[in-house]
């Protein structure tokens, strides 16, 4: 038992260094998004203030991130968690011009798509839910790639007629006496 309790104990730092710098660079993301949206930046670094105003900006109901701590309920509250972030996650998609299938990456990798909406300058704020945003859904989604199959139909192949090559044949060269011929299979025991 003193061993597992020294191993938790040795690797506990690591872990609590990699939160930390996995939460700075969430705040740095947050404070460039917060810029944008007209807010002062320091309220990234604020715990729990920060999703408050995040979900303001955004939802506009600033309540709405109190529903994650739904986790703490058994297997049930997890998956509506997951639901839960998800939402929030489509919400700053939209909010800031981005497509739908971003809400994703605000799910699970959320401090490197702050950083990426706030540093990027393709990206604007639009208001809550994107109310502000004019463009079509067509020209939002213009941003990302495409992986469409699109079937072709096969075509006519044009055979093209083809003049095969004939080379003129040329008498040999003559040799000049200066050229010396050798022969490797002669006897040089001589």
């Amino acid at each position: 038992m003193d061993s597992l309790l020294a191993y938790a104990e040795q690797n506990s730092s690591a872990t609590s260094g990699s939160s930390g710098i996995w939460y700075i660079i969430m705040a740095v993301g947050l404070w460039k998004m917060f810029e944008k949206a007209g807010e002062p930046g320091w309220i990234g670094f604020v715990p729990f203030y920060n999703q408050y105003k995040l979900c303001e900006k955004v939802m506009n109901n600033p309540w709405y991130w109190l529903r994650l701590f739904i986790v703490i309920v058994p297997i049930v509250g997890w998956f509506m968690y997951f639901y839960f972030a998800y939402q929030m996650g489509k919400a700053t998609a939209r909010a800031y011009g981005q497509p739908d299938t971003w809400a994703w990456g605000y799910t699970f990798l959320a401090p490197v798509f702050y950083c990426i909406t706030g540093f990027s300058s393709q990206y604007s704020y639009f208001g809550p839910y994107g109310e502000g945003d004019k463009r079509t859904g067509e020209a939002r989604q213009a941003k990302t790639v495409n992986f469409d199959v699109v079937e072709q139909k096969a075509q006519d192949p044009v055979v093209e007629k083809v003049e095969p090559v004939v080379k003129k044949a040329e008498p040999a060269v003559e040799k000049a006496e200066s050229e010396v011929e050798f022969d490797f299979n002669q006897d040089i025991s001589e």
